[in-house]
């Protein structure tokens, strides 16, 4: 019964929504970066520098190897249409969880401000955009992503 009400959608549409769901966390934590920095007096350029820094191993050492393991999870579900949630694995939604309540309780609590603030919310941020990209991509070119990611 309930499996009439469940909500579906493509396995190549789930990279879509994927991709739209962490360009929004991307952008909206970019935002955060972008008006902290924008009050910030001094070391300006030392908070970028490391924030593209602290971006280039997040992304690599976390980011995308999420991407490629819930890309590889999405090709080879046995449902052609499973559950638009299905984006994300239950793992997945529990990191997604994790890091909000983080980035919430630094800034609601004061725990981390100005360019230790910056530095972490620009790695975050640029990973979570990058992720996004690379989603979009995956649904764009879903056939090579298919070929890519298939187990057989």
């Amino acid at each position: 019964m309930m499996e009439r009400f469940k909500p579906k959608a493509s396995k190549r549409t789930l990279f879509f929504i994927a991709g739209a769901v962490w360009a929004i966390a991307g952008f909206n934590i970019l935002k955060i970066a972008a008006e902290e920095f924008a009050v910030m007096s001094s070391l300006k350029e030392v908070a970028i520098i490391l924030g593209l820094i602290g971006f280039t191993i997040f992304f690599s050492k976390v980011f995308y190897k999420m991407f490629n393991k819930h890309s590889k999870r999405i090709v080879n579900m046995e449902n052609e249409e499973p559950c638009l949630f299905a984006f994300f694995d239950k793992k997945g939604y529990m990191i997604m969880v994790f890091m909000m309540t983080m980035g919430i309780s630094l800034r609601a609590f004061h725990l981390i401000s100005g360019v230790p603030l910056v530095v972490i919310y620009i790695a975050i941020g640029l990973s979570l955009s990058v992720s996004a990209v690379s989603f979009l991509l995956a649904g764009i070119n879903y056939e090579k992503t298919v070929e890519k990611h298939l187990v057989a």
